[in-house]
């Protein structure tokens, strides 16, 4: 029985990473026998290991954050040289508290996700180079992101952590493997740092029980005051600025707004088992995911709501009530898993200018949901060939408002907002769209996918 352990800022959540891992920890345990433990910096998952300074939120990770990713302060990190100090001697915290941790449960198999690649916690990554180097551990490297892609989340305002990124994310070393989740990132590596890879795709369990509606998630409408007779649009990601979410308040509006197109909606059976009516249903779209605060995303959720009150959108956000699992809160209100929001949703948003792969399409796919999405890079390069049937958005992006929020040509908004209204009143039409969906989602992004590179990969390290 192999003992494997993760690693992650943050795991048990809604984010795609931690979603992804708990994939991983499925094949792991049921498919491969391995045991398995989380390490994270995140407090709030009862079995996870907890190494509170690798959290993103942590005083001295988010010191590092603030004044060597996002910008430089000299006023606040100290002279530069004072800072690189500060970082290592924060790497060393972290190393030794993981080492501790590996000793103490004999730990054979190290996979970090996206600590040593998307650049957060340049301390971490030091560390975890340090780990896998004095352990001698195999490690499989599983990168989500890098700091040097197009998201905009993190960016090197000073040498030292510029070169920290340089050397230390992801670890070239032996007994390492790494997994990348597109091939824009297996290339890109392999270009920059001349680092080898292979590509495995996030996947979905679609072999599970359908979503429903069960008497636990049935008043999940009325428990955020939304009408059986209204329309929702489920954005299920976390809110930060790449997401592109004021791009499907464009939309919404271009169908809230215009007589006609309300008008063909009339008479819609909603997915709460309710009737759209025109002159009186409203048009929600429902955030739930978590208001992210760090990269340069500032006050973006501030910008969404200032453009939707503008434009007249009912934008909600219920991220304190939907979360990774079922459960309630410190006040006793019932909280609902991320699933249950896609089974109150008529249509699901995903405009993202950036993904490193497209995880919340795929739930979409599975929930038979019919999909918004802007045609980010890794959607043409990996997941649009496949062939997969979507209102699209396009590739472009026309400019930025004065709030800083992206603009598409009003061309391509009202397009997608006819095709948006044909999708909800046209059951033919959208029966035919989410099962040719279905059908290839199940072809190349299934467990039994992610168990053959899984079992390749322990083969490799020599692990069975």
């Amino acid at each position: 029985m192999t003992r494997v352990s993760f690693f992650q800022n943050r795991l048990g959540r809604t984010d795609g990473v931690s979603l992804e891992v708990d994939k991983w920890r499925r094949v792991l345990e049921e498919r491969l026998g391995a045991q398995v433990w989380y390490a994270s910096g995140n407090d709030d998952v009862p079995g996870n290991y907890v190494i509170p300074e690798i959290y993103a939120h942590h005083p001295a990770t988010w010191h590092i954050l603030r004044n060597g990713t996002v910008a430089y302060d000299a006023a606040q990190a100290g002279d530069e040289a004072a800072f690189e100090e500060y970082i290592y001697a924060h790497a060393d915290v972290i190393e030794a508290r993981m080492m501790e941790f590996i000793e103490r449960e004999k730990i054979q198999l190290l996979v970090p996700n996206n600590l040593c690649s998307v650049g957060y916690q340049p301390a971490a990554g030091i560390a975890l180079h340090r780990v896998i180097r004095r352990s001698g551990l195999p490690a499989i490297v599983h990168s989500h992101d890098f700091y040097f892609e197009d998201s905009g989340e993190v960016n090197a305002t000073c040498d030292t952590v510029a070169t920290i990124y340089d050397r230390y994310l992801p670890p070239k070393l032996p007994k390492v493997r790494h997994v990348f989740i597109n091939r824009i990132a297996q290339s890109e590596l392999k270009r920059r740092k001349n680092i080898d890879g292979v590509v495995v795709p996030n996947v979905f369990d679609f072999d599970q029980e359908p979503w429903s509606q069960d008497a636990y998630n049935a008043d999940l409408r009325s428990a955020i005051a939304i009408a059986d007779d209204d329309l929702v649009f489920l954005q299920a990601t976390r809110i930060l600025d790449r997401k592109g979410i004021e791009s499907a308040i464009d939309v919404i509006a271009a169908i809230d707004q215009v007589a006609t197109r309300r008008q063909a909606l009339d008479g819609v059976r909603t997915a709460s088992g309710g009737t759209f009516r025109a002159a009186s249903s409203r048009i929600v779209l429902l955030c739930a995911g978590i208001v992210e605060t760090i990269g340069i995303s500032g006050n973006y959720w501030g910008a969404l709501q200032a453009k939707a009150a503008e434009l007249g959108v009912d934008l909600r956000h219920v991220g304190e009530r939907v979360q990774h699992s079922r459960g309630s809160n410190a006040s006793g209100e019932k909280i609902y898993s991320l699933w249950d929001s896609y089974v109150h949703a008529d249509f699901v948003t995903y405009p993202s200018q950036w993904e490193g792969w497209g995880n919340q399409f795929i739930e979409a796919v599975f929930a038979r949901l019919p999909v918004l999405i802007f045609e980010y890079p890794v959607w043409v390069s990996d997941l649009g060939p496949t062939g997969f049937d979507v209102v699209s958005l396009g590739a472009e992006i026309s400019g930025k408002d004065a709030r800083g929020l992206v603009t598409l040509e009003p061309s391509v908004i009202n397009r997608a907002a006819d095709q948006v209204v044909t999708l909800l009143s046209d059951a033919q039409a959208r029966n035919a769209a989410v099962s040719a969906n279905e059908a290839i989602a199940r072809e190349h992004f299934s467990l039994d996918a992610l168990e053959r590179h899984i079992r390749a990969l322990m083969t490799s390290l020599n692990l069975s």
